[in-house]
């Protein structure tokens, strides 16, 4: 199959490898990139901290100039959101890291579920712009103290005309993977026009929850799907069930 996949590209080429490995074509179109800002966790890291949270690798990313800074806490517990940022936390040295399922409530639960760890001092929230509040709302509600720290922003990508017909016209798209609510917003205004409509009526959306699904415009939610957790294999499985691969 044919399949749009619209993460950053870093992460987008690491999608379109499993996707080839399980014969289908992936069509690259990052529609956010990263800008870090690494350097802003600077004060925050030299404070006092019990524990470390991060919703995305891509937090993560923006450190890996930063290790010597980083040095004095990869012993101290990381809450990382999936398997994808805990594997990234694990690759830059941390090593009591904590796993939730993939989305930030569960995050925010999982957390919780740990609060004795955390002593008398703050956790820090390494995080990135846009962002929902379910994590930090969550924390709050179970009062845990924390810093929150943006170190990267995701910014929308310059996508050409050009880009956008040999994704969505040249040939059709079986499916389009939509990672986030930013990401689905996006995508829609891009293929607004009539012409991508047209070329997009029985393509297939697996979104990687249900309140990206809700962001499907309804003439397309027929041929729209949520996976049932808000990670990539989970898209997969969906994948898998919705095509016989």
């Amino acid at each position: 199959m044919r399949i749009v996949v619209t993460r950053p590209h870093r992460s987008g080429e690491k999608t379109a490898a499993k996707l080839e490995a399980l014969g289908h074509q992936p069509v690259l179109l990052p529609l956010f990139h990263p800008v870090h800002y690494g350097e802003h966790a600077i004060p925050a890291l030299s404070d006092p901290l019990s524990a470390i949270a991060v919703t995305s690798a891509e937090a993560l990313r923006s450190l890996e100039t930063l290790r010597d800074r980083l040095a004095p806490h990869l012993s101290k517990p990381l809450f990382a959101v999936g398997e994808a940022t805990a594997e990234a936390a694990e690759k830059i040295g941390f090593s009591n890291i904590f796993t939730a399922s993939g989305d930030a409530a569960a995050l925010a639960a999982l957390v919780a579920e740990h609060r004795s760890l955390l002593k008398n001092e703050p956790l820090l929230y390494l995080a990135g712009t846009p962002r929902g509040a379910v994590f930090e709302d969550g924390l709050a509600a179970a009062g845990i103290p924390f810093r929150t720290v943006d170190c990267y922003e995701m910014q929308l990508s310059d996508i050409s005309e050009d880009m956008l017909e040999t994704a969505l016209l040249k040939r059709a798209a079986d499916v389009v993977l939509l990672y986030s609510s930013e990401a689905a917003k996006a995508f829609f205004r891009h293929a607004s026009a009539e012409k991508y409509v047209a070329a997009l009526a029985s393509t297939q959306f697996v979104c990687i929850s249900r309140n990206v699904l809700s962001l499907v415009p309804e003439i397309f939610r027929k041929n729209a799907a949520a996976a049932e957790s808000a990670n990539e294999a989970a898209m997969f499985e969906l994948l898998h069930r919705n095509s016989g691969t």
